[in-house]
């Protein structure tokens, strides 16, 4: 009896089996066994070759805690050709996906982009015939990048403390936004970190038509005529038609495969100019990494047909150098990358662009520099150098043997030129850098030195990130000054909001803002402004990397009105909305309104996907 019960388990045992074997033959099932295993491999693939940089020893990458939110097919394509791919190169295509898997617990599908639910013309909302009236464009709102609204009648020191969110919308399978968008009556013009472009209904974010481009964003589009024009982070640009959203034009900008758009874009009637900046930074932390080849760039595009007008770039054709003690050959000199959008001085026919650190040695004379180039041919015209002798890449910070021999101190000026208007004073180019420092440059004698002022400790972390305003009396000016911005601190520590005066750089006003971040913390959270500041008539706004949308007076600094973007919100679009760290782009002021983006999930930061809109009374 016992051996016929024993016999009728086994049987119904290997049935189990079978039935099992048979499933996952047909793509039916996967078994628990198989499903372990699969995680197993993913978690040991993990733990050896990426935990120690995503669990705190590399503060620029994302923690572990982001990179769950990610859709499993963004890692696995950032494995292959993206920014990890350098570690990426020893893991084969089924060991990536296995890591993918394991770390966002969702299967890897092929990415398909579907039209978003939340169209206008499922709402009844009909897309304008013409284009609008521009009230905000490009990067700094005009061509001169001073980043000032003059026209806001109804935001006033008294009326901000009624602002209140009118509506926001959700960046689908997003947690970084850092596409600045530009603002017409009746649009709003958005790209996104999956390559999407949106074209949203200025009063209610609807959306009237998509465009998906070939990479993420991360600067602001640029509107000329019926063009709307922008880069990518694979070194694209790209020309949509501003009413449907249609391809006119895309260009690959320059030969090198690191070869990025951070920066935006800029034109004229006739070109569009596009800064250039690569990520060759981070492989060149590996010792058998032959560092470096890039060179950072402006390029002048045919405005009608995309082609190549000129190409000016920011150092000479790197050649062999010398070996490091590991025998890797180094070349030089390299980098000065172009970070941020270039300014339009129409008057003297100059384009004004700042530049980077070198990536390897030797420190070349243009490298956390100003340069002025001729619009006609791209020939620089003049060189102001605000700190010599950088040279720095990710080897430093990770002391491997392709650190530069002059290491640092990594003084990007990652903000872009601020041209003033001059009316009544005189004209001045104001220049922010990562050191702390805020530098005022005589454009009408080849960019001397007029005034410089220290606003912060600075770091590699800023200092002065990425841009501040100028309402052509005072230049507002965010600093950063991350504790992490070791070694290269000098003097105190200001993360904050400062008022400048103008024409001599004497501070008018400090305001250190108050950490308001939590004892116990998931992602980083500091008070510090990193990303760019923006003001209209007698208002300063900032984003901080603690997720604070604040107003400031500009009369003196007061604190007028704030709140809080990280946290939950409910998306017109339908879509789960979370903001989180303001990093890079700055508010946007426009029809009374301040459009803010929230989220970053690099450096610790806190991820988020969302374009927030503030009127007065929510209206």
């Amino acid at each position: 009896m016992a051996a016929m019960k024993m016999a009728k388990n086994n049987q119904a045992k290997t049935l189990v089996v079978l039935r099992n074997a048979a499933l996952i033959s047909l793509g039916l099932l996967s078994s628990v066994a198989v499903q372990a295993k699969e995680q197993n491999k993913g978690e040991q693939i993990f733990q050896a070759n990426c935990a120690a940089c995503h669990t705190g020893a590399l503060l620029e990458a994302p923690k572990v805690e982001a990179l769950k939110l990610y859709q499993p097919q963004r890692i696995v394509k950032s494995l292959e050709s993206g920014l990890m791919s350098t570690i990426g190169m020893s893991l084969s295509l089924s060991e990536k996906v296995a890591v993918a898997e394991y770390l966002t617990d969702k299967k890897v599908s092929e990415e398909k982009h579907q039209l978003s639910a939340y169209s206008c013309k499922s709402t009844g909302i009909n897309s304008p015939k013409q284009p609008a009236s521009l009230v905000w464009n490009g990067w700094g709102g005009k061509t001169g990048n001073n980043r000032h609204q003059e026209n806001a009648p109804g935001l006033t020191p008294k009326s901000v403390a009624d602002l209140k969110l009118k509506w926001a919308f959700a960046f689908p399978e997003t947690t970084r936004v850092r596409a600045q968008p530009i603002v017409t009556e009746d649009m709003v013009y958005v790209g996104s970190q999956s390559g999407i472009v949106y074209g949203l209904d200025a009063d209610t974010g609807c959306v009237h038509w998509e465009y998906k481009s070939k990479a993420e964003m991360r600067g602001a589009m640029f509107q000329q005529g019926n063009r709307l024009l922008f880069g990518d982070l694979e070194g694209n640009a790209h020309a949509l038609d501003v009413r449907s959203g249609k391809l006119l034009w895309s260009t690959v900008v320059h030969s090198n495969p690191l070869a990025v758009v951070t920066g935006s874009v800029i034109a004229d009637d006739s070109k569009v100019y596009v800064p250039v900046s690569s990520l060759e930074i981070i492989p060149a932390a590996r010792s058998d990494y032959e560092c470096c080849s890039f060179r950072g760039a402006v390029v002048a595009l045919d405005i009608k047909t995309g082609e190549k007008v000129w190409t000016t770039y920011t150092v000479d054709e790197p050649k062999p150098t010398y070996k490091t003690a590991v025998g890797t050959q180094q070349h030089g000199p390299s980098g000065a990358p172009v970070w941020s959008g270039p300014t339009l001085d129409v008057k003297r026919n100059l384009l004004y662009a700042t530049t980077g650190q070198n990536y390897s040695s030797p420190a070349s004379g243009t490298s956390d520099a100003v340069l002025a180039m001729d619009l006609d041919n791209g020939k620089i015209k003049w060189v102001t150098q605000i700190t010599k002798g950088d040279a720095w890449n990710g080897a430093c910070s990770r002391k491997t043997h392709n650190c530069p021999k002059e290491d640092g101190p990594d003084f990007d000026i990652g903000a872009s030129a601020m041209l003033t208007a001059g009316v009544n004073a005189k004209q001045l180019l104001i220049i922010g850098q990562k050191s702390g420092m805020v530098h005022a440059l005589d454009p009408n004698a080849n960019g001397k030195i007029v005034w410089k002022q220290r606003v912060g400790s600075g770091g590699t972390m800023g200092g002065v990130h990425w841009g501040m305003s100028t309402d052509n009396k005072k230049v507002f000016v965010g600093v950063s000054d991350l504790p992490t911005n070791n070694p290269y601190i000098e003097g105190d520590a200001h993360p904050g909001i400062h008022g400048l005066d103008l024409q001599t750089g004497d501070f008018m006003w400090r305001n250190d803002l108050p950490n308001v971040c939590p004892k116990k913390m998931t992602f980083l959270c500091f008070p510090g402004i990193s990303a760019a500041v923006s003001s209209s008539p007698g208002l300063v706004y900032a984003g901080g990397l603690d997720g604070m949308l604040r107003v400031f007076s500009a009369k003196d600094g007061k604190t007028l009105w704030e709140y809080n973007t990280k946290q939950p919100v409910t998306s017109v679009n339908g879509l789960k909305g979370f903001g989180g760290s303001i990093e890079a782009d700055g508010p946007v002021i426009a029809n009374d309104k301040i459009y803010i983006t929230s989220g970053y999930d690099k450096w610790a930061e806190a991820p988020g996907n969302l374009l927030m809109v503030f009127s007065v009374g929510g209206k």
